[in-house]
């Protein structure tokens, strides 16, 4: 029996304070938990009281389903909200929480169950989607017999996995063996599953994504993501709407969308990813979470989606319809980590300054403050920027003009990448697809970017020889284009990620 308004949202870092605020905005009271790196974390200011639930590393606190629940018991919650990664889509999870008594904010169980297991999925949605040819395998025979069958390339998956973990490409029968193996040992390790699907590999098609929120009663969509620009099957730019579809093809994938997540039985907020190639679409999987890039869907919708989250969890259901949902202009997030420009090898380390980027339209989620340490055992995304415009022109330039503004000292980042990526032509067009960084030019690799950083740098190296405290320089020539760790990078790029 639900008596209070209690959330334990049960993660970390930026997603934390997302949730938090929606929880505030409809009078509930946020709840946090941390590890012992997390202890000064700025999540936990935003809760109203959070525990330490353990060592750093993931499997021995956020990934523990136990304490996770006994913290929320501590705490007198009666709503656990997973944010994402962890145990978002965990249906061993949710299951746990309904024995204890405990409301799940996501999918009910059997909706989870489905969407967590990728050969479930794909039966459920090929009733109404079209799906990538493929099947479980089971052994090293079955996996030979059906890659002939199928013909190279093929994709190898972990059935109960996502995030790329267990995920091999095979181009031909004599990388077969291995990669069937080792991608079966990294879906045990992440996972503990050795289950194994294979499939049909689509080359360089884009990736596209469609927002769902739904209630007992009805499912609404809430358009599309574009998120072809990845690596390592990471996600690193998103864009909404896609430049890629008609409204005609928009129209059938947001429907087909719709009706996977009926015959789910879905409910809260959700995503139904897709394959996109030659004007065809092809049903990918569903993500049973909120997305690290929901802030663009919300800035052309005006929808908060973790507003309507906990409104289905409170038994109040969704405030929008499909009536009302009306996009206008266009969004663009990039993800901002701390890693290697170029190598994006992560870098853990002492943030000395931190300063976002303001103004109409922008908007930055992050839980980064001057003076933290980034600590090594999660991921190394520091910041989300998002950047809203009439029109995908007036997008592209605000977030090339926020990301000059964006302040970083003490650890690099992937803003020259991001930089690159925005000002390649493939990307203002429009046309590209998840090849796109493969073929990417890096900034340091560009003769005019080199003389560009020599003339734009050489006054602040005069100011250095002349004896001005490091603290007067712009922290964020000093911590993206300092002149020696420009040619650091550029000449030596091995030397920096060896020094860690």
């Amino acid at each position: 029996m639900v008596n209070n308004n209690n959330v334990l949202i049960a993660n970390r870092g930026e997603i934390v304070i997302r949730v938090a605020r929606a929880c505030k905005k409809l009078g509930l009271h946020p709840y946090g938990i941390y590890s012992d790196s997390d202890k000064d974390s700025l999540h936990i200011k935003y809760c109203e009281q959070s525990l330490n639930i353990g060592d750093s590393l993931p499997q021995d606190s956020y990934l523990r389903a136990d304490k996770v629940i006994d913290a929320a018991k501590k705490l007198g919650c009666d709503y656990i909200h997973p944010g994402y990664g962890f145990l978002s889509e965990n249906p061993k999870f949710v299951e746990l929480c309904n024995n204890e008594g405990l409301i799940f904010i996501g999918p009910p169980y059997d909706a989870m169950a489905i969407s967590g297991d990728k050969v479930r999925a794909r039966k459920v949605a090929s009733k109404v989607a079209p799906v990538v040819e493929g099947i479980e395998v089971s052994n090293e025979n079955d996996v030979i017999k059906e890659a002939e069958k199928i013909g190279y390339p093929i994709m190898l998956k972990a059935v109960e996995g996502g995030g790329g973990r267990g995920l091999r490409i095979v181009n031909s029968s004599q990388e077969l063996d291995s990669a069937y193996l080792s991608s079966k040992n990294e879906a045990m390790v992440g996972f503990g599953s050795e289950r194994i699907y294979i499939e049909k590999y689509i080359e360089n098609p884009r990736h596209i994504e469609v927002q769902i929120v739904a209630d007992e009663s009805n499912i609404v969509h809430l358009g599309e993501r574009e998120c072809s620009i990845q690596r390592r099957h990471q996600k690193l730019i998103e864009e909404t709407p896609s430049p890629a579809l008609s409204t005609e093809m928009r129209n059938e994938i947001t429907h087909t969308a719709v009706e996977v997540m009926k015959e789910i039985g879905y409910k809260s907020a959700g995503t139904v990813e897709f394959l996109f190639k030659d004007n065809r679409f092809y049903f990918m999987e569903v993500n049973a979470r909120i997305q690290v890039e929901h802030p663009i869907t919300e800035a052309v919708t005006g929808v908060d989606i973790v507003e309507q989250q906990l409104l289905v969890a409170l038994g109040k259901g969704l405030s929008v319809n499909q009536q009302n949902i009306n996009p206008m202009g266009h969004a663009i997030e990039c993800r901002i980590n701390a890693e290697h420009p170029l190598s994006f090898v992560p870098f853990p380390g002492v943030v000395k300054k931190f300063n976002v980027p303001k103004g109409n339209g922008i908007r930055v989620d992050t839980a980064l403050y001057s003076g933290y340490t980034i600590p090594i055992f999660y991921d190394s995304l520091i910041a989300k920027l998002i950047c809203w415009g009439n029109n995908r022109h007036e997008a592209i330039e605000k977030m090339k003009d926020s990301l000059l503004s964006f302040r970083i000292l003490g650890i690099p980042s992937t803003i020259p990448f991001h930089m690159s990526a925005l000002n390649d032509t493939r990307f203002m067009d429009g046309c590209y697809d998840t090849s796109f960084i493969n073929k990417m030019i890096s900034f340091s690799t560009r003769d005019g970017d080199i003389a560009a950083a020599v003339f734009s740098l050489l006054p602040k190296r005069i100011e250095l020889l002349e004896g001005k405290e490091e603290e007067q320089q712009d922290p964020w020539m000093r911590s993206r284009f300092d002149w020696m760790d420009f040619f650091d990078i550029y000449y030596y790029p091995n030397r920096l990620v060896t020094s860690q």
